[in-house]
């Protein structure tokens, strides 16, 4: 059995066992992904908030604008304003006239300079894709749920 990985619990030992398992594993899900990103970031020069806006960019197909951004990385409009100067300095970024709002911009990626970065994701979407793979529908549209349900502002 892998370092840190519980056996599964017991039908004795009760649902309390179970959570306590279950949260164990979600912890260490979001701390792998968390030290992927630093590792990530690292490698290229970037810091953590950064490797968060450009794979919020990446990953979104309508166009972002700077207060899409400071909404999805949880900074004020003058921290998010610093990090698109920042990125844009280095070359992640580049601010284009908003087709639909001419009054604004939009924040697009430099595919050259991404793609590199990006590339790096492919193992952990390898081993994403594996394990939905290994669900059945009902599974699958149940983990969604969770997520969803986790996600979810009460």
């Amino acid at each position: 059995m892998p370092c840190g990985q519980l056996p599964p619990p017991t039908q004795e030992q009760g649902k309390d066992v179970g959570f306590r398992q279950f949260s164990h594993l979600f912890k260490q899900m979001i701390h792998e992904a968390v030290t992927i990103d630093k590792e990530l970031a690292g490698k290229f020069g970037l810091a953590l908030t950064d490797m968060v806006c450009i794979t919020f960019l990446a990953d979104t197909d309508a166009p972002v604008n700077a207060k899409m951004l400071a909404e999805h990385v949880n900074l004020s409009t003058g921290a998010t304003t610093a990090l698109i100067d920042r990125l844009e300095r280095e070359g992640f970024v580049v601010r284009r006239p908003n087709p639909a709002d001419r009054r604004s911009v939009i924040i697009v990626l430099v595919e050259d300079r991404v793609n590199p970065l990006l590339a790096n994701f492919e193992k952990l979407r390898y081993r994403l894709k594996r394990a939905h793979d290994g669900l059945s529908q009902d599974e699958v549209l149940a983990v969604t749920r969770f997520m969803q349900n986790l996600l979810a502002d009460d």
